[in-house]
């Protein structure tokens, strides 16, 4: 197999096929490594030209990567050894949990190995860090958008741009030993750049999938000369297509063709209008041409005095205020803080990308950068009174959150500690820590031994330990295996070499659009061999070969990993949505099949699991 999960049995084949060899006995030896078990001598003769065929037992044992060995010894001096390395990888989604508690002046926070007991041995990352103000501490934030696990433009900027002020949040230090910024921010860069069209457009997913918004295309473009600007690798023509294809954007006067969505989600759950989405992705725009000295003052002003007052984004207000600030206007500029202030609170149910954190934190980030500005208090004092749990924030809170710590960062001064009684040295403005395994089996304990009280989080990383119930929050979600020609399979029963469908069924419980992921991590002895189209289902006026499924929705985005199936797909309303993939049974044994996972990308809390269940193959004749 190519994986194998805890607890699963699997039979590993080996056939020996005799071609020009001597005829008579050879000696096999197959050893496990690592969290692989298996122990077997066996012996089988051979004449020539002949081929044998046998099985042995394997087992995994904890999380990890291990070892199969093979050495075959034989007449003449014939021998052969071989290693395939296995990954043994958790069966069940990791999940984080942060904890955060406030710690006055001598109190101490214990830590154990009480934390990670709940959790796959092997799985867990642990980290404890400090800050003066709850919820803006860097690390859980910096950690959960590293480990992010998909990757619309949205998302890869997200979770690369606040990497681009690592420094400003406290640096590398105590962060996870694999937390590697430079190839991060790199790699996201790269994969950016390979999404934009010949018009200089950005897709969400792909190049010239239309799927990203116009304001979308701000957001890259921002990233990509901030990038630039620090050292990284973004080409001077990509950045000049961007700019080309934004300043089209900025053209809220008229209609322009654009490689970018300019459509908002109306309907009546939403109080969002496509005039709202182009005025506040005319105004990032402004601001992102103003940093890169290629916006027009006179067309900044016009905004301000013309639209300002109909645009209702607070961001969008402090973007032109920024970008006037940055242009040598400072009188317009300080009038469109004190409205971008004053904006603080609105919310926009057809954007799923605004909260009012998320515009509380952006519009802070801009108050810091225009120097002596008034408000940094009062925008202070709001972002405060929006903060969420880093376990209910999504991905572009997150980063914006962490854009706006930096400027409360600058203006605090280092945080006091000790640990386990002895004073830490060199102390920081967002002190965090890495903890082992080994140092929770120990024990560890951190005192505040300043003057004022701090605030503790607690950052628990890893794999349940035991399958996590099927559940239901906002959405509904079925899982079934059927044979080819429609019949239910039974999953104890399954024959090597069988070929299945997974379909899987989803639909919302709430009237609005839903940008969902679906995850599906298969059991160990299944691959994947197709993903069904919707051409393979049934369609109005034709019928694929898989038609007794009924309709197959279109995706933004399917694949076919190693291990998941994954797709991004946007559910309106309460509308039921299928998805479906072929296997094959490809490895004999007993394995763990994980439940299907979906959630929508920007209202954590808003998912639904089905159960997990075991899938047992029976070795072909």
């Amino acid at each position: 197999p190519r994986f194998l999960a805890p607890g699963d049995k699997a039979e590993a084949t080996l056939l020996i096929d005799n071609v020009d060899g001597a005829a008579g006995d050879y000696q096999v030896a197959v050893r496990g490594s690592g969290p692989l078990a298996t122990a077997i001598d066996d012996k089988t003769t051979l004449a020539s030209k002949q081929q044998s065929t046998a099985r042995y037992p394997l087992s995994a044992g904890a999380v990890g990567v291990g070892a199969l060995t093979l050495n075959v010894s034989g007449p003449g001096g014939f021998k052969v050894a071989r290693d395939y390395p296995i990954e043994v990888r958790t069966p069940y989604f990791p999940v984080t949990e942060v904890k955060t508690s406030q710690l006055l002046p001598g109190e101490s926070l214990s830590l154990s190995r009480t934390l990670i007991a709940s959790y796959v041995p092997g799985s867990t990352k642990v980290s404890v860090s400090f800050s003066r103000l709850r919820g803006v501490d860097p690390a859980p934030l910096l950690e959960s958008l590293y480990r992010y696990p998909y990757g619309c433009s949205e998302q890869l900027v997200s979770s690369a741009f606040p990497l681009l002020y690592i420094n400003d949040l406290g640096g590398e230090a105590g962060l996870d030993p694999d937390f590697a910024v430079r190839p991060r921010i790199q790699e996201a860069v790269n994969q950016l750049l390979n999404r934009q069209g010949p018009d200089g457009a950005f897709g969400l997913w792909r190049e010239q999938d239309s799927g990203a918004t116009a304001w979308l295309g701000a957001y890259v473009t921002d990233f990509l000369y901030r990038a630039k600007a620090d050292g990284y690798g973004v080409p001077d023509e990509a950045l000049d297509k961007s700019y080309d294809a934004l300043a089209q954007i900025a053209r809220v006067d008229r209609w322009v063709y654009s490689g970018y969505q300019m459509q908002a989600n109306e309907g009546p759950w939403s109080n969002d209008t496509t005039d709202q989405l182009r005025r506040r992705s005319a105004a990032y725009v402004y601001y992102v041409l103003a940093r890169a000295g290629k916006a027009d003052l006179s067309d900044v002003r016009y905004f301000h005095d013309a639209l300002l007052d109909e645009t209702a984004s607070p961001l969008a207000k402090a973007h032109i205020a920024a970008a006037l600030s940055l242009m040598g206007d400072r009188a317009r500029s300080l009038s469109a803080f004190e409205k971008a202030i004053a904006a603080l609170g609105h919310q926009n149910t057809g954007d799923y990308y605004q909260t009012t954190l998320r515009d509380a934190a952006g519009v802070l980030a801009l108050v810091a950068e225009v120097q002596n500005a008034p408000g940094v208090n009062r925008v202070s004092d709001r972002f405060i009174e929006f903060m969420k749990e880093p376990n209910a924030m999504h991905t572009q809170e997150k980063a914006f959150v962490l854009l706006a710590a930096q400027a409360l960062l600058r203006t605090g001064g280092p945080i006091a500690l000790k640990r386990d009684g002895a004073a830490i040295k060199g102390a920081s403005k967002a002190p965090r820590f890495a903890m082992t395994t080994g140092e929770l089996d120990k024990g560890a304990a951190f005192e505040n031994a300043g003057q004022g009280p701090i605030f503790a989080s607690v950052s628990v990383y890893g794999a349940p330990a035991s399958a996590p119930p099927a559940d239901a929050q906002g959405f509904d979600l079925t899982k079934r295996l059927f044979t080819r020609d429609g019949r239910p399979a039974d999953p104890a029963l399954v024959k090597q070499n069988d070929r299945l469908v997974v379909v899987l069924t989803a639909a919302a419980k709430s009237d609005r659009v839903h940008p969902a992921i679906i995850a599906d991590l298969l059991p160990a002895g299944f691959e994947i061999e197709a993903i069904l189209s919707p051409d393979d289902g049934a369609t109005e006026g034709a019928s694929g070969p898989y038609k007794w499924i009924g309709p197959i929705a279109w995706t933004k985005i399917a694949e076919a990993r190693d291990d998941r199936f994954v797709a991004a797909i946007d559910i309106y309303n309460r509308d039921k949505v299928q998805l479906a993939y072929l296997v094959r049974a490809v490895t004999p044994g007993d394995f763990v099949s994980p439940g299907a996972v979906i959630e929508d990308m920007y209202r954590p809390g808003v998912f639904a699991r089905t159960q997990a269940a075991r899938v047992k193959i029976a070795a072909s004749q």
